[in-house]
């Protein structure tokens, strides 16, 4: 992440260009400002464009264009809002580490330590200075377990290859197994048991705890919810069935270990053999006798090796063939783990959108005012909240029926999501009632926004059995304020609404 923090870097700038304006009345403000281009060069190849129009503009003497300027303007905040991203993904990435590390730094000490770096990350600038004294503590904390894990790597170095494999897949399922828990919509009363299991995957996934975790995890899904109980329950049977030919085949390669014991028995016997040529030779006093005793000895001796040979290919494609087998397996239960992601998101997006306008539905602009307020709070950008509502919409009901009723409400939803900016979110908020969040917009620029809305609407030819009909909007816009939550930032839109509705209809009042 690049992390030059060019907003720090601009204001510096700023600063520098008003002290050298008044020192050196020679040096052209236009000059400063190009320097300023080549400072912010490479954050953006848009905002690099849009910088240097500005600056040729005013090489040429000639004063910045509005247009020029509203690019640049728009170029730096989607800068801004790609930087804080960044810094979300930074702090997400560094507050694992941390949690990965306490999970294997059992030690006081440690722990102290670990609340610390916390501490120096709230709150998170994102400046570099921070990101590296944080790293390089971490480094610091993290050395022991990695010299740990190497001497223990040269310790097993010489186990059997299948136990290895045996190993890494073993934290395939656990992989699986996290990523199915990611999935899932847990219950708020059921979270500190998904924690505790998601705690106990991530510390590692062995043939004695499988069973214990399974059965949890199948606890957990079938609480999920009563519509996908049974597609869970039926997958997590089917999961079940294939771990336990997971363990029947560690355990099986575990037993094939044993061909370590059909070594060792060849080689006391060739031993044996060995030693009875010894003793013949040092015994006997005829020659024939002597060459008769070591041919029959030297043919065990063959004997023996072939059988062991022919053994061990018969124990290699055993192991090959459960190899394949599971391989298989392995391949079903990937797919099978896709299609319920794939089946739950589907739902996810079913219950975050109205089925009549296929708008975001009531939760759905829920779930965006939220994280547009956590936003808010944490970085100061503006937003603005239009509560809109069609004006006189029963009559419509009345007149035409429910069915002319909904083919108006898809026809607004359509008009409403058009007219709207890119960066605008549209929902339905229930019955003629419709949101618009406009993150980044103060209710000036609001206002102009949603009136284009307005006359959209009031525009529009509505016709029903041949007879035309006005259909208009009122809305109530706000813009969120200091001492705002969720609840009056909304209450304070809704009595604009009201106000709207009695001064006429077909109107904007600010709140």
């Amino acid at each position: 992440m690049e992390q030059d923090d060019w907003k720090e870097r601009y204001k510096s700038l700023s600063d520098q260009m008003d002290e050298l304006q008044t020192q050196f009345e020679d040096q052209p403000l236009q000059h400063l400002l190009c320097q300023m281009t080549v400072a912010l060069d490479g954050q953006s190849a848009q905002l690099d464009h849009a910088l240097n129009l500005l600056c040729t503009q005013l090489k040429n003497n000639q004063p910045g264009s509005p247009k020029v300027i509203q690019l640049v303007e728009k170029q730096l905040r989607g800068l801004d809002i790609e930087q804080q991203q960044q810094q979300e993904a930074l702090l997400l990435g560094l507050r694992k580490w941390i949690y990965q590390l306490r999970l294997n730094l059992t030690a006081e000490a440690a722990d102290q330590r670990l609340k610390g770096i916390e501490g120096e990350m709230t709150p998170f600038s994102g400046q570099l200075a921070v990101i590296a004294k944080v790293v390089n503590e971490l480094v610091e904390l993290q050395g022991p377990l990695l010299a740990d894990d190497f001497n223990q790597g040269h310790h097993h170095a010489a186990l059997d290859g299948i136990a290895q494999e045996d190993e890494a897949l073993l934290q395939k399922i656990g992989s699986e197994l996290l990523s199915l828990i990611a999935g899932l919509n847990i219950p708020p009363g059921d979270m500190s048991l998904a924690r505790e299991l998601v705690s106990r995957i991530e510390e590692g996934v062995t043939l004695n705890g499988l069973s214990s975790i399974v059965q949890d995890l199948v606890g957990l899904v079938s609480r999920f919810n009563a519509y996908n109980g049974a597609e869970f329950e039926n997958y997590l049977q089917n999961l079940t069935g294939h771990l336990v030919e997971v363990q029947a085949y560690v355990k099986a390669g575990q037993t094939d270990e044993l061909a370590a014991d059909e070594v060792v028995l060849l080689t006391n016997g060739i031993q044996k053999d060995v030693q009875s040529i010894q003793t013949v030779m040092q015994e006997s006093n005829d020659l024939q006798q002597l060459k008769s005793h070591v041919s029959s000895q030297l043919l065990n001796i063959v004997k023996s090796v072939d059988l062991f040979k022919e053994k061990e290919e018969r124990r290699e494609q055993r192991l090959y063939e459960r190899y394949l087998q599971l391989q298989r397996r392995f391949e079903q239960m990937e797919e099978q783990t896709h299609q319920m992601k794939v089946h739950i998101e589907s739902e996810r997006h079913k219950a975050l959108t109205d089925s009549l306008t296929s708008l975001p539905n009531r939760a759905g602009y829920d779930e965006q005012l939220h994280a547009e307020f956590e936003r808010w709070k944490r970085y100061g950008q503006p937003f603005s909240l239009a509560v809109a509502d069609l004006d006189l919409f029963k009559r419509i009901n009345d007149t035409y029926g429910h069915q002319a009723g909904d083919k108006v409400l898809r026809l607004i939803a359509n008009i409403l999501t058009k007219q709207s900016r890119s960066t605008d979110f549209v929902a339905r908020y229930g019955g003629e009632e419709f949101v618009i969040l406009m993150p980044g917009t103060t209710a000036k620029q609001a206002m102009i926004a949603v009136d284009k809305v307005r006359q959209a609407v009031a525009q529009s030819p509505f016709n029903f059995h041949g007879d035309p009909v006005q259909i208009t909007l009122s809305l109530g816009l706000t813009e969120v304020q200091p001492e705002d939550a969720i609840d009056s930032l909304f209450n304070r839109a809704d009595k604009a609404l009201y106000e709207a509705k009695r001064l006429g209809r077909n109107r904007i009042e600010l709140g």
